[in-house]
């Protein structure tokens, strides 16, 4: 069916509920005897000949076909070659065979078919030779975007780890100006006195605050975490 939309093939409707059970209860030899089993049963895939695709066939084996299974005269030796001579060969072989079709079309206009035929000849020569590489083209094709991979990441690395140290030595410097904070706060704070105050005297309460220490506990906790953190974002 050529159709742009075609309908689905008449044996959908065997895909049924009940069918589907009954072929759990199966086997795929023994579901292949039964007219409403067996195009519930998937195809094996095929290792071998061809198989058709929107109407044309395709080798089950992926490979180059030779020219000679295309019908193509092959214009260069059989066997171990130099490809790019080869190359350079059909190159100068087409220049010639135009000029040649220019000068039939000069004086001869009738004669241009067989000049045609040449030069078409010459394009799939050279096609094959270059299609010859695809293989080699596509491994080091995957080669390099593989390197480029690597070097992407290990720049991605080395970034992170630049970042960490300069975050570190941020966060070093930090907890040095805390622990100056509080011990110039220490220093600042009244020293106890043990005397006892005149009962007469009022002395107003001071505003609670909070120790130093636990001051300093708590800067040191949420530095440590931080240190922690960037620690564990390196990549070793």
């Amino acid at each position: 069916n050529d159709s742009s939309h075609p309908g689905p093939p008449e044996y959908f409707r065997l895909f049924t509920d009940h069918n589907i059970a009954r072929l759990a209860a199966h086997s795929p030899q023994s579901a292949l005897d039964d007219p409403d089993l067996k195009f519930l049963v998937p195809p094996q895939p095929p290792r071998e000949g061809s198989y058709s695709n929107f109407g044309r066939q395709w080798p089950v084996v992926d490979r180059l076909p030779t020219l000679a299974e295309q019908n193509i005269p092959q214009l260069y030796p059989e066997g171990p070659i130099d490809r790019i001579a080869e190359l350079k060969k059909l190159n100068h072989s087409l220049l010639f065979e135009f000029l040649d079709l220019v000068n039939v079309l000069i004086k001869d206009p009738s004669l241009y078919a067989a000049r045609t035929e040449r030069i078409r000849e010459i394009f799939v020569n050279i096609h094959h030779l270059i299609n010859e590489y695809r293989s080699h083209q596509a491994k080091e094709s995957l080669k390099l975007m593989l390197r480029n991979q690597i070097l992407s990441k290990r720049q991605t690395t080395a970034s992170l780890l630049l970042k960490c140290d300069h975050l570190e030595q941020r966060i070093a410097a930090l907890k040095k100006d805390a622990a100056d904070i509080e011990a110039a706060l220490t220093r600042a704070s009244p020293a106890p006195t043990s005397a006892a105050q005149p009962e007469s005297v009022h002395t107003p309460a001071a505003p609670a605050s909070e120790p130093p220490s636990q001051c300093s506990h708590i800067v040191d906790s949420g530095f440590r975490s931080i240190v922690k953190s960037i620690q564990d974002l390196k990549l070793t």
